[in-house]
């Protein structure tokens, strides 16, 4: 039978969570119609062992691929060079879908034809499993159900990989590749197939579940401080290949743009948490004025109000924007 989706699971070392993450696919009456290939780059745990359980159980639908470790992007690079679905989709190891959504999902993509679907997901405790967020990612409630054309219409937010189900052949056919022994590469998968997709298909409902409060994860602020020069690295990239696109429908380019602009906030926000570390200003400000120098249109669709701030008094009041962040950041894990 043809798979209508490929599921891409990258894992490493996640022994502790697989379980849920795979066992959250596993729905008998739907299991023919997608697959679920676990990409194991170099665990050093059982995360093989565990795949390995679940490919012996569903033999036509659960596929394992060991790898030597390469990171994120290499997971992602290799799950599209073996993904058979119509239609792409990343679900980290990590993290877990609802399966009682599943369903209707997998049926719908059987009856879309669009480049692009795009549904709802939650922000999940690590620990309590309590809902931190539903993040609708229609800007109206009459988007959902409805196509898109991205042409002419453009979406004022930005999507991030949970919501995102992508064509596989846009990324197969144009060789979409993501950064490989590298962190926050999501932002190049959110960005790199912009260019080739015309149109989108907005599904109610709350299919992804992303696992948030884990030790180590990328996204914590220890983490960003740690690995800022892969964050600048992956900006990088993103400003090679914005400088490299060529015509594009305005909303398409204005898309890309403020996606982009997002990553440049998250440059401000790691040098804000790294407080008064000595070099912190003279770096941000150098980055930022390369930014407007080099790419306005991106330097402008930053939105952040602390952002505009800091511009504005020549980035002086970083050590009070950091005094605020910390009070906040202290405050919400205090309550």
């Amino acid at each position: 039978m043809e798979k209508v989706l490929t599921i891409v699971v990258p894992a490493y070392n996640v022994e502790a969570y697989l379980e849920r993450c795979l066992n959250s696919c596993a729905i008998p009456e739907i299991i023919d119609l997608f697959e679920v290939r676990v990409i194991n780059d170099g665990s050093q745990d059982q995360t093989a062992q565990i795949a390995q359980r679940f490919c012996k159980r569903f033999p036509t639908s659960f596929f394992l691929h060991d790898k030597e470790n390469g990171g994120h992007g290499s997971t992602i690079n290799l799950g599209i060079r073996y993904a058979k679905g119509k239609y792409f989709k990343v679900l980290d190891g990590d993290d877990w879908l609802d399966s009682s959504e599943l369903p209707a999902f997998i049926n719908k993509l059987k009856e879309l034809d669009t480049d692009l679907v795009v549904a709802d997901y939650r922000s999940v405790c690590d620990r309590t499993f309590d809902i931190i967020d539903e993040v609708s990612c229609a800007e109206c409630p009459e988007l959902y159900g409805t196509t898109v054309d991205l042409t002419k219409t453009e979406l004022r937010k930005t999507l991030p990989m949970h919501s995102l189900t992508i064509k596989t052949a846009i990324l197969q056919d144009h060789d979409i590749r993501l950064d490989e022994h590298c962190f926050y590469v999501d932002c190049e998968y959110n960005v790199y197939p912009i260019p080739f997709i015309r149109t989108a298909y907005f599904h109610k409902g709350f299919v992804y579940q992303y696992r948030l409060g884990r030790n180590g994860q990328s996204v914590n602020t220890q983490s960003m401080q740690r690995n800022k020069d892969q964050h600048r690295h992956v900006l990088d990239s993103l400003l090679q290949f914005y400088s490299r696109l060529g015509p594009l429908p305005a909303p398409l380019r204005s898309y890309i743009e403020r996606s982009i602009a997002n990553v440049l906030e998250g440059e401000f926000h790691i040098y804000i948490t790294m407080g008064l570390y000595r070099n912190s200003r003279t770096e941000l400000a150098q980055i930022d004025q390369q930014m407007k120098n080099k790419f306005p249109a991106i330097w402008s669709a930053t939105k952040r109000k602390h952002i505009a701030l800091l511009r504005a008094t020549n980035y002086w009041l970083l050590p009070l924007v950091w005094l605020i962040w910390l009070l906040k950041d202290t405050a919400r894990k205090l309550f």
